[in-house]
């Protein structure tokens, strides 16, 4: 068994006090209005003194909400063993999610870096019946190891709102509403590098982290850079099936017992009920995840058989995808787990300088020239803002941008499903405008569709489709294929009446 060094031994005593002895305040809401209280920027400003000492304060939170710090440790000033110069505040917070109506709670680790260094941050997912705590404190090393590279860490609770419980989330929806709200409000405080966030999990929680990867794939709202999956709980419908024991709160999470929508985009991939195989035709929400390198972890006597397995046909989807990035390793030597000394289901297989090392290598990708895009809901997916037609179902599409050099760029929307209007940027795509740029779609689905092109200075000459022009018509309502290019946006509309094959032509 792994045992602490003495200082990191010293920080957990001194958070197990500081973190334990706080009172978790409510937070109080008013119809909306900012709340009286100090203001971040502010209490974290302060100079001098002992933060530690700090009684649970209000935090203003734009106008809609307020937050409660419950706590504060400074490994810095009271662990005199950890490395001079190294160090930060560990915090405690409490934060109400007006999405969801519930309140939030995660530790934040500021690191003691020069005010606006922008420094990389972890973002940690707990296992299954524990609390963020779980990987800020008490089964892992890495918020020591954050603080020895002078980075941030953030562990949320991931609430579940409908079981008002943190412990038992599995990437459901809401729950990720919860995350996503405080992973923004992070970033709105501190000077967080944007390619450099990583997720990093734990059963549980190692299918939450990539869940949460796969559904958020805009860098200005935190997508991550890099995944490690420890051991994780990739498709809940196959938890559900081999865990009897928690199938009613995974149905009251879900809304009933798989297979159903909400199942399917809580997943990265999608597996048989019948026998755990990965469904060659299934929706794998894995697929987002083109240029995100992603490191799955389990020891070979894990106890939790079906979580191996799972592992096993991530690995077999992930490396069948050309875009896709995965390693998966199997610890085959006996490895003692926590105190039992015995093989089993814990975090101990991961060396927490080795997975650093590891991720500090890792940089949020470019967007790439090709790959699937598979929505669960209305948002931004690698570079593509989607409106699906209908919701509680997937939005999906393959695409390809082939940059002109010399003549008109090229951009492929193939395979809609579910898609009502899909708008891409020339420039985040290095696209020549200038130049010109053709697009090449088709639905399986037969609908009709609106492709937006933003990033355009100046409306085309004139547009083609199937080598017929186009009328230049901006009047809403069906009918004819149109365009339409709207100036104070500097966005064209090109308006896709059929499902079949079309070849738009836009001409400067």
């Amino acid at each position: 068994m792994r045992t602490r060094p003495a200082h990191l031994t010293t920080l957990w005593l001194l958070l197990a006090m500081v973190l334990t002895s706080a009172g978790f305040a409510t937070p109080q809401r008013n119809g909306g209005r900012s709340l009286p209280g100090v203001g971040l920027r502010t209490l974290l400003g302060r100079p001098g003194g002992n933060p530690s000492a700090m009684t649970p304060q209000q935090l203003r939170v734009g106008q809609a909400t307020t937050a409660w710090l419950t706590s504060i440790a400074v490994p810095a000033l009271s662990a005199p063993k950890l490395i001079p110069g190294i160090g930060g505040t560990a915090y405690v917070l409490r934060l109400f999610v007006p999405a969801t109506g519930t309140d939030e709670l995660f530790t934040l680790y500021v690191p003691s870096s020069p005010s606006g260094q922008a420094r990389p941050m972890i973002v940690g997912f707990h296992g299954f019946g524990v609390s963020h705590l779980d990987f800020s404190y008490y089964n892992t090393e890495f918020l020591a190891e954050a603080a020895a590279r002078d980075w941030f860490v953030l562990a949320p609770i991931q609430i579940n709102p409908v079981l008002n419980t943190g412990d038992i989330s599995f990437g459901s929806a809401e729950s990720q509403l919860n995350v996503e709200y405080v992973l923004n409000y992070v970033l709105d405080e501190w000077p967080i590098d944007l390619d450099r966030i990583y997720g990093i999990g734990f059963s549980m929680g190692g299918g939450n982290a990539l869940s949460y990867a796969a559904r958020h794939r805009d860098r200005k709202t935190g997508a991550f850079a890099a995944v490690v999956n420890h051991t994780g709980a990739v498709s809940p419908s196959d938890v559900w099936s081999h865990e009897p024991a928690i199938r009613t709160p995974l149905e009251a999470t879900f809304g009933g017992p798989p297979p159903r929508f909400e199942y399917q985009r809580a997943a990265s991939i999608d597996l048989s009920l019948t026998d755990g195989s990965l469904l060659p035709a299934g929706r794998h929400m894995a697929v987002n995840l083109t240029g995100v390198p992603v490191r799955t972890y389990y020891y070979v006597n894990d106890p939790k058989a079906y979580l191996r397995s799972q592992s096993d046909e991530l690995d077999r989807f992930m490396s069948g995808e050309p875009s896709l990035s995965h390693e998966l390793f199997v610890e085959m030597t006996s490895q003692p787990c926590g105190v039992t000394g015995l093989p089993g289901h814990c975090w101990d297989l991961l060396i927490e300088s080795e997975v650093c090392d590891w991720l500090e290598m890792q940089s949020l990708a470019p967007l790439t020239a090709a790959g699937k895009v598979l929505a669960d809901r209305d948002g931004r997916w690698n570079g593509f803002d989607v409106i699906a037609h209908g919701s509680g179902e997937f939005a999906a599409f393959d695409y390809r941008v082939l940059p002109g050099t010399t003549a008109a760029g090229m951009v492929e929307i193939f395979g809609r499903e579910n898609i009502q209007r899909v708008t891409l940027n020339v420039d985040e795509l290095q696209l020549d405008a200038n130049l010109g740029l053709e697009i090449q779609t088709y639905a399986i689905d037969g609908n009709a569709t609106e492709i937006s092109v933003s990033g355009l200075t100046a409306p085309p000459s004139s547009v083609r489709r199937n080598n017929l022009l186009i009328a230049n018509v901006c009047a809403n309502g069906p009918g004819a294929a149109r365009w339409c290019y709207d100036a104070p946006t500097g966005t064209l509309s090109l308006f896709e009446t059929a499902g079949s094959f079309a070849r738009w032509s836009i001409i400067p």
